[in-house]
């Protein structure tokens, strides 16, 4: 391939729609530094059923209520209609993102929006009552890139729907660049030097050594080892930054505790300095929901400084580097991790491998892999050839690589 031909594939506008997740907006906004991103957010209204008069390019784009509607034969109906207003009111694009299996008549009946059709999986739908998952079905059969967030995620879509001739990238999760310092942490013997206290009076500087759980509490939080280590380890004190979206089992028992201090919801962009000041980090994650397929934000995020990171429960990317984190199957051993570590002042001796592991980890890595996979479906399209399909295991991989690469 010649340098020409490299530079004429790339994506030079991409739509993006559904991005409502704070890691959907950190990628995308990664990626604008290789093109133009538009974020298309037509208003679904009954106003769309009206007919326009004249062509209003550029302008906000109203369509009908039942433009995705799971209802094929409305979706049918609606399609002539639908697709000229988002030509209308966008244009055409180079590649066209989709994140989330509602807007699946996109990558169908108004797929003539772009040249190459993407879905970015970041959850097993399967595990959420209100998607249906004939219409993912129909977004991944006429989606020209699959782009999971993990590869057990990839494995569990290509055993649902069979994904032999579609192209697939396994894209993790990441953390923004700003968060990785500079110079990797260096643990010496002996008491580790204080940890930076976060924004605010929010936290005392004497409550330590600090524990912390960042993230939201809900269904696929499993608070019952956080209260046995609590319990066993008095000289542990717990921090819980993120919002509380249930009340689930052992909850109470923490909030009611004088060593346990709950912060609420903190934006994303805001969150670095909750990381960095944590002695240790815990996830404390269920067995099941979506969690065996995720890819945890919070795990990136808490990687850079170094700290300890202990996790419960099940998940399969982080299982996958062993050398990073360490997993406990019940309160019993989180608190005896915990001890070890605190007997340790919390070097285990692993700061800056996981701080070398980060740096592969920052948005922008993760923008340039998007860009790079575009770039080669994109290749295939104009030049009337399909994408360069190979057997599942053999499918490029990221994360894999990357930790093919720490554990050697």
């Amino acid at each position: 391939m010649t340098d020409a031909s490299r530079t004429t594939s790339r994506p030079r506008r991409v739509f993006v729609v559904g991005c409502e997740e704070p890691s959907h907006r950190a990628l995308f906004k990664a990626l604008e530094s290789t093109c133009d991103v538009q974020l298309l957010a037509p208003r679904l209204s009954w106003r769309g059923w009206l007919p326009r008069l004249g062509r209003r390019r550029r302008q906000p784009c109203d369509l009908p209520r039942g433009a995705f509607s799971r209802h094929r034969w409305l979706v049918s109906l609606l399609a002539p209609v639908v697709k000229r207003r988002l030509r209308d009111a966008y244009g055409k694009a180079d590649a066209l993102i989709i994140t989330d299996p509602y807007f699946w008549p996109l990558a169908n009946h108004y797929r003539s929006l772009s040249s190459v059709v993407a879905y970015h999986v970041c959850d097993d739908y399967a595990a959420y009552p209100y998607v249906r998952l004939d219409q993912e079905k129909d977004l991944v059969r006429h989606a020209d890139l699959i782009i999971p967030v993990s590869r057990r995620l990839a494995e569990v879509l290509h055993a649902r729907y069979g994904l032999e001739d579609s192209h697939v990238q396994i894209i993790p999760n990441g953390i923004p660049a700003s968060w990785v310092p500079t110079e990797a942490p260096v643990e010496r013997p002996g008491p580790s030097p204080p940890r930076p206290l976060p924004p605010g009076d929010l936290v005392p500087a004497d409550f330590r050594p600090l524990i912390g759980i960042v993230g939201v509490i809900g269904s696929r939080i499993d608070l019952l080892p956080i209260v046995a280590a609590h319990d066993a380890l008095p000289q542990l004190r717990w921090l819980f930054v993120g919002p509380v979206r249930r009340q689930v089992p052992g909850l109470a028992r923490l909030m009611g505790s004088p060593r346990c201090r709950f912060l609420g919801a903190i934006p994303y962009e805001q969150l670095q300095p909750y990381f960095s000041t944590l002695d240790a980090a815990v996830l404390p994650l269920t067995d099941d929901d979506i969690n065996p397929c995720s890819s945890p934000v919070r795990f990136f995020s808490q990687l850079p400084t170094g700290q300890p990171i202990v996790y419960t429960g099940t998940c399969a990317q982080i299982t996958e580097t062993p050398q990073l984190a360490y997993h406990c199957g019940d309160g019993q051993a989180l608190a005896a991790t915990l001890e070890s570590l605190a007997a340790a002042h919390f070097q285990d001796g692993r700061a800056q491998e996981r701080h070398r592991f980060a740096l592969d980890c920052t948005w922008d890595r993760r923008a340039a892999a998007l860009a790079e996979a575009l770039s080669r479906v994109l290749e295939a399209r104009n030049n009337n050839a399909p994408p360069h399909q190979t057997s599942f295991p053999a499918r490029l991989d990221a994360w894999s690589d990357l930790a093919q690469r720490e554990d050697a």
